[in-house]
């Protein structure tokens, strides 16, 4: 392990004739630059102590294509690595944090970020955690940064197969979240198979790609109670064994836009987006294409606020009705509450009524300059004003 520290010494004053000491300056607080061999599990966990103890933190860089592997947790934490308490950044190149699969090892997580901690991730893949608890590749409550990251193959028995976020800031960019899997276990239910993100969190995607997740209740890409900001990413192929929302169930406040959810599944309602009661979501130049619900609502099922501009529905289905997007209203919550502006709903096919839009009694729909047709087996159902 190699480490570089810049102190600045004290100085002393010489004049001709005459030598007077300086008095000592205060070693400047700078960040530490540390490195680690590929593999060297031991000095990783040395070094994240070095940084965590820094009052500016340290930067750690790992070794491009090697993989670093966790035989067993850091002091009975159930974490491989120590918790990130301080400032911290892990930098690779294609390097990979991964529990080993020998047989008869205990179960642990990855990494953890506690309240006040920040871990920034560059470069770095993380894999393998396995939790009967949340968060099985990362479990966060401080502020935690993704970059040209990959979390992938992680496994929670309770929230966030791969991320969960718990009151803390977690910004995804240019990363994957990637066959994470949040499973029901010991009566902690499994959402969020590739993220989730608490009420009082805030999650942004930019530019990621959240696909392949599977969640045994809700949310099977992203399970969202905060507020959830999506930017030109791809939500593609989740699922939602048993409950809502295959690809995103929205429980929060959410913005997505510029992004595409293609081939996301639930069982009950919402292939691509559940969108709850109370929930708020807006969405913006997006697509949704071939996303299936085993109850209601194809591509989306609002029982909240939703609009969609400039986006398209298109061949997505439900077992039920809603082939293209459902309204539910739920009772004793206030007006659900469906509108659309310049959106193209066509192609999608329901079971049931609703090929187009289901909206079902005391919901409103609102439709502006949008187009609706050649949805099977009709086009709309309920009353939605300017669908023929």
């Amino acid at each position: 392990m190699r480490n570089r520290l810049v102190l600045a010494g004290s100085a002393v004053v010489a004049s001709v004739g005459l030598c007077i000491a300086a008095a000592p300056a205060t070693a400047a607080q700078v960040p530490l630059n540390l490195s680690v061999g590929c593999g060297d599990v031991a000095g990783l966990i040395a070094a994240i102590g070095q940084a965590n103890a820094q009052p500016e933190g340290g930067t750690i860089r790992l070794v491009k294509d090697c993989a670093y592997r966790f035989q067993d947790d850091f002091d009975d934490s159930g974490t491989a690595l120590p918790a990130i308490t301080g400032k911290v950044g892990l930098v690779g190149d294609n390097s990979t944090l991964i529990r080993s699969a020998s047989e008869g090892l205990p179960y642990f997580r990855i990494l953890a970020v506690g309240q006040g901690g920040r871990l920034a991730l560059k470069g770095i893949g993380v894999t393998g955690g396995h939790t009967e608890g949340n968060g099985a590749g990362i479990a966060n409550r401080g502020t935690l940064r993704l970059e040209n990251s990959k979390v992938v193959g992680n496994q929670s028995g309770g929230v966030g197969g791969g991320i969960s976020n718990a009151g803390g800031d977690v910004t995804l960019v240019d990363s994957t979240v990637l066959t994470n899997v949040a499973t029901s276990s010991a009566g902690e239910p499994g959402f969020g198979g590739g993220l989730s993100n608490d009420a009082t969190g805030t999650l942004t995607l930019r530019r990621a790609t959240v696909a392949g997740n599977t969640a045994d209740e809700d949310g099977g890409g992203i399970q969202n109670h905060g507020t959830l900001t999506v930017d030109r990413s791809y939500i593609a192929n989740n699922q939602a064994r048993d409950d809502n929302g295959g690809g995103v169930n929205n429980l929060g406040s959410a913005e997505i836009r510029q992004s595409r959810l293609v081939e996301n599944w639930a069982g009950l309602d919402g292939g691509g987006i559940h969108n709850g009661e109370d929930a708020t979501l807006e969405v913006q130049d997006t697509s949704f294409t071939g996303n299936k619900a085993g109850n209601d609502g194809g591509a989306l099922h609002n029982e909240g606020t939703a609009t969609l501009s400039d986006s398209k529905v298109q061949r997505n289905s439900a077992a039920r009705d809603g082939g293209g997007l459902s309204n539910e209203q739920v009772a004793g919550a206030d007006t659900a509450q469906l509108t659309l502006e310049q959106t193209t709903v066509s192609g999608n096919r329901a079971a049931g009524v609703g090929g187009s839009i289901s909206n079902g009694a005391g919901a409103v729909v609102t439709l502006t300059q949008s187009e609706i047709g050649t949805n099977l087996p009709t086009n709309c159902s309920g009353t939605v004003p300017g669908c023929s």
